[in-house]
């Protein structure tokens, strides 16, 4: 009898030690971040050939009677680089409008970006030309991480009335985007927040800048979708079921402006 209660203890300690090196590594693997997931479908171009270790895809939107380019640019090289993006916009007749050009220092190794053209105009086709130059900076643009947490009622201003008199504040509909990073000292950033509907429309777009000096501390970017009146806000259907947010990292470094005032 007593082989026989050892051999079971001893089944059992096995089982327990093979289910227990599992569930570490299952919980090893939850805690290395979400995967990044695009919510952006149909690119109007997917590009893998024009820069050696860079995959860019563009997509062309209306937005409040004008047009807004996106591009989704990934390095997938292990190099870090600064790299340029020029775009130029044609009307109906293939003639050209304007050209745009932006740039990002310290794009890392390995990392993805967004880009956003917005003219502020109407156009009916364009071109784009990525460049890239070798940049041996340190990078701070990895160290930024988001999430999209949805649409949901707030406060806003409301802002006048017919006689330039404040409104005051009443209900409205934001896009959440909170976004922090981790990166051991004070960094300067200018962003940009878009809000997709249901049906994968841009439906809002915001801006913002941030003197960051708390590192690992998540920020609320809040973007104002749909403003309501004082006591309501209603809700239209294009933002009824799942919607999607993206945020795009403009600028991001050290002194970029000055600090607040004490």
């Amino acid at each position: 009898m007593r082989k026989s209660t050892s051999f079971i203890l001893l089944i059992i300690f096995i089982l327990l030690a093979i289910f227990g090196c599992s569930s570490t590594e299952v919980s090893s693997n939850d805690t290395t971040g979400p995967t990044f997931v695009d919510p952006i479908k149909d690119y109007d171009t997917v590009d893998e050939t024009s820069t050696d270790g860079f995959i860019i895809k563009a997509k062309k939107y209306d937005y409040q009677d004008n047009n807004v380019i996106i591009m989704n640019v990934e390095n997938q090289t292990d190099d870090n680089y600064t790299v340029t993006v020029d775009l130029t916009y044609y009307d109906d007749s293939g003639k050209e409008i304007t050209k745009e050009s932006q740039s990002f220092e310290g794009f890392a190794a390995n990392w993805q970006k967004y880009f956003m053209f917005k003219p502020d105009r109407a156009f009916s086709s364009y071109e784009y030309k990525i460049t890239t130059e070798d940049f041996d900076g340190e990078c701070y643009g990895n160290t930024i991480t988001y999430k999209y947490d949805g649409v949901e009622e707030g406060r806003a201003f409301l802002g006048v009335d017919e006689n330039g008199e404040p409104i005051g504040m009443g209900k409205a509909i934001y896009g959440r985007i909170p976004f922090k990073y981790e990166y051991p000292g004070i960094l300067d950033i200018l962003y940009y927040g878009i809000i997709f509907d249901n049906k994968g429309e841009i439906c809002a777009i915001g801006s913002g800048m941030s003197y960051m000096e708390s590192p690992y501390v998540e920020q609320n970017f809040g973007i104002k979708v749909v403003l309501g009146t004082k006591d309501s806000v209603e809700w239209p259907e294009n933002l009824k079921g799942e919607t999607a947010g993206i945020f795009i990292l403009d600028k991001i470094g050290v002194g970029i402006f000055p600090p607040p005032k004490p």
